[in-house]
């Protein structure tokens, strides 16, 4: 049997209804080694014989055979592992990729080669060979008719394929070129079969061994010159490696070729990565923006969640006293505990920056809409107008955040370190603190210390001693906590009494535990008695705390708490001014006495205690011990069901964000594959090309996808820095909710999964014609 034979073989051409006859009735012997020339008339079929033989064109009629194997049974796949073992063409028009230098397109053939280095002196050779090594960075586009042609047959020795189908080659060259080029032809064709279609048998007629002549779609004529030497019949293509070599291979090479369709063409390449860019950005951004959606499925946690704190109560509702919390901490391993935990929970509390010199003034065309004073009390207040003047924090104690702190951290009752997003940086201060004071539960605190953090989402901390919490825990308890009357009696020389009803308790941190001064601001004379220096009063406390058991949902109770103290009423004086404070009815009392009178309520009434175990795993364990001994005990990341209206108010939220965010991603979806649909169909002709080489559609697939990937590198790394620049920038970390590592994953899988989407559906539609109608339809550009 021949290394190549057609049997009776037809091409059959419908267009608009009309049937041509491309070839009919053809029977072909062909051997390795020979030099075939085939002629005929323009339009007698030669290159439809060609593009048969190649399995560029199908045939309806008849079989052909290589190596004694029938392909008429061969589909798209079978025809592009043919021609990739088999067949190298050299066309009339080069069909050279032109975006391509001489030497990638050399390279295109030799990815057979692994090694990189090797396939690269290789190329190099074969272009020196064939006369081009001063042109081998040339672009094709830069390359003059014979240069191309030279590029071509550089490729097609490179391939190194048994069968080279040359059509026309020197139909568009002048005559020196020309016979260079069948003198080429003529080198390579001593161990290959080699079959040139043309029109001038005179310029091949001192190379060729055979020469058929077509005429009308059928051989005329079939004469051989030289038969080929029988050494050469016995030529043979090597067999496939196995299957797992063969893809391993075919995703090296299509990283190789994606590699060079990317750099090919510079100007196309930076507009991909453009469109990749702004789709990449658009999803972070709306991501960020709509991610407060979210919160909906969050855990809605029944108090403040510290790793290994434990909620702790009895089942009968009665308070544990300071000595049953401490052996119950003792006996269970925790490592601390808190008895009066209330400011732990206590979610909403606010902070007040106070400045000595406002950074803004107030906008003349907003000062005459902020009212100067209180139409009730007449009292002034002074305004700042600046957008962080209030913050929402939590309250702790004995923590410690690290290292880059600014200032240092509490260590008097009446000092906070602050932890807050840096956002609050022009605020507070970057390198100095500039806010040196707080107000918040109507106290006026110094800020000693602050350290900033980039996730939004956390809540801000104030940071006391545990003196200064155990005050703050007063005023909440006392003014929020529980329903309070305070009456103070004061007690004259003679035996007088009179009742006061002040608002409120502020605590004075520079007075002394026996000390009080009264601020009655409705009735002048009691205050300028009050506030004599050589008088001396002693007053009593009556407070009325109302509070729940703890089975209050079924009943309720309530309990009066007398406490009685002695104190002098000789605080101001010349050299100590009266406390400072807007109200205009409080008792000024010492940070000290204060908490004993919160402690004294709390002692009687409060019955929760916070213990602190290792880590959340022990504090599990301890629950469980303590529910099996009779308490009530549960991990501080116990949830709970928020009531229905909230529920819904949440979904509905979740949905709007939701929504938003499929649509932006849909329009941005539409918009890649828009824009990317007209990049890829530039390399339509690109491709068609490598087809007819022999270059799998595998390969040229991976390469296509490989294009498109490599142009989300820029926008996946400027994704990164954008998001290092808004979230580390106080002037934008507030707007957009910080996202986390797993976020960006999914930003970046979901670009990976629609780029590969996008690519596969239109590289689909570049792969559902045949090569023939591609190099047809589609130039190389």
């Amino acid at each position: 049997m021949a290394f190549l034979s057609l049997k009776d073989v037809g091409k059959i051409y419908v267009s608009d209804g009309n049937v041509s006859v491309g070839i009919r009735g053809v029977n072909l012997s062909i051997e390795l080694g020979e030099f075939v020339a085939v002629t005929g008339k323009s339009g007698s079929g030669k290159s439809t014989l060609l593009n048969v033989i190649s399995g560029m064109d199908s045939y309806e009629e008849g079989e052909l055979y290589i190596e004694g194997q029938s392909t008429s049974h061969y589909l798209q796949p079978e025809w592009e592992e043919y021609r990739e073992k088999y067949i190298s063409f050299i066309f009339q028009d080069y069909n050279i990729i032109e975006s391509f230098t001489v030497l990638q397109n050399v390279e295109l053939a030799l990815l057979h080669i692994s090694d990189k280095k090797e396939r690269r002196a290789r190329a190099k050779e074969l272009i020196c060979r064939v006369g081009l090594g001063s042109h081998m960075h040339h672009k094709g586009s830069k390359l003059s008719g014979g240069q191309k042609q030279r590029t071509v047959i550089a490729r097609a020795l490179a391939k190194d394929s048994p069968i080279i189908l040359a059509d026309e080659p020197t139909g568009n060259l002048d005559s020196a070129t020309s016979k260079e080029i069948i003198d080429l032809l003529r080198e390579v064709s001593k161990d290959k079969l080699l079959i040139v279609v043309t029109h001038n048998f005179e310029q091949v007629e001192a190379c060729a061994t055979r020469h058929i002549r077509v005429f009308d779609g059928a051989v005329e004529s079939d004469h051989v010159i030289t038969p080929p030497s029988p050494s050469q019949k016995s030529a043979t293509v090597s067999a496939a490696s196995d299957r797992k070599k063969e893809r391993l291979r075919e995703i090296r090479n299509g990283l190789t070729l994606g590699r060079s369709i990317f750099t090919s063409r510079p100007k196309l390449s930076i507009f991909l990565c453009l469109l990749m860019i702004l789709g990449t950005m658009g999803i972070f951004l709306v991501t960020s923006l709509c991610g407060g959606a979210a919160d909906v499925f969050k855990p809605n946690y029944m108090f403040t969640h510290i790793d290994g704190r434990l909620i702790l109560t009895t089942r009968n509702g009665s308070v544990l006293s300071e000595e049953q919390v401490k052996e119950l901490a003792e006996k269970y391993g925790a490592e601390s505990y808190l008895r009066f935990d209330v400011l732990l929970d206590d979610f909403g509390n606010q902070i007040r920056f106070l400045y000595e010199k406002p950074e803004t003034e107030i906008p003349p065309e907003l000062d005459s809409s902020l009212p100067q004073v209180d139409p009730e009390f007449g009292i002034e207040f002074d305004y700042v107008y600046n957008p962080y003047e209030y913050v929402i924090a939590n309250y702790t104690y004995g923590e410690t955040f690290g290292n880059n702190i600014l200032g240092r951290y509490p260590e008097a009752p009446n000092e906070v370190f602050l932890y807050l997003p840096i956002s609050y940086q022009p605020t507070v201060g970057k390198d100095e603190i500039l806010a040196p004071e707080i107000e918040m539960l109507g106290m006026t605190l110094k800020v000693t210390g602050v350290k900033y953090y980039y996730d939004n989402n956390l809540t801000p901390k104030c940071l006391f001693t545990e003196e200064g919490f155990r005050t703050a825990t007063a005023i909440c308890y006392l003014q929020n906590r529980s329903t309070m009357k305070m009456v103070f009696t004061i007690t004259e020389a003679s035996g007088e009494q009179r009742k006061y009803y002040p608002g409120s308790f502020v605590p004075s941190f520079d007075m002394p535990a026996d000390k009080i001064y009264v601020k009655m601001a409705k009735v002048a004379q009691y205050k300028q008695d009050l506030a004599a220096a050589d008088m001396k009063y002693t007053a009593d406390l009556f407070l009325s705390s109302t509070y729940f058991r703890y089975d209050y949902f079924s009943d309720s109770g309530s309990n009066s708490i007398t406490f009685e103290r002695l104190f002098d009423n000789s605080y101001m004086t010349n050299d100590n001014p009266a406390p400072e404070s807007k109200a205009q009815e409080c008792v000024f009392i010492s940070d000290e006495a204060l908490r004993e009178i919160a402690e004294t309520v709390l002692n009687d009434s409060y019955r929760q205690v916070s213990l602190f175990f290792e880590n959340d795993k022990a504090a599990y364990k301890a629950a469980k011990a303590l529910q099996d001994d009779g308490y009530i005990a549960v991990p501080s990341d116990t949830t709970y069901t928020p009531d229905a209206m909230e529920a819904i108010m949440g979904v509905l939220l979740c949905l709007v964000m939701g929504g938003v965010w499929i649509v932006s991603l849909v329009f941005l979806a539409f918009f890649i594959n828009l824009c990317s649909g007209r990049t890829l169909s530039s390399f339509k002709g690109d491709m068609a090309i490598m087809r007819s080489m022999g270059i799998p559609v595998k390969v040229i697939r991976i390469g296509m996808y490989v294009r498109m990937l490599i142009a989300l590198i820029p926008a996946f790394l400027l994704v990164v820095a954008t998001a290092v620049f808004i979230f580390t920038s106080p002037a934008f970390n507030e707007y957009f909710v910080y996202l986390y590592a797993w976020q960006y994953a999914l930003i970046f899988l979901g670009m990976i999964l629609l780029t590969v989407r996008i690519t596969h559906k239109q590289i689909r539609k570049l792969f559902g014609e045949s090569v023939k109608k591609s190099l047809r339809g589609g130039a190389a550009a």
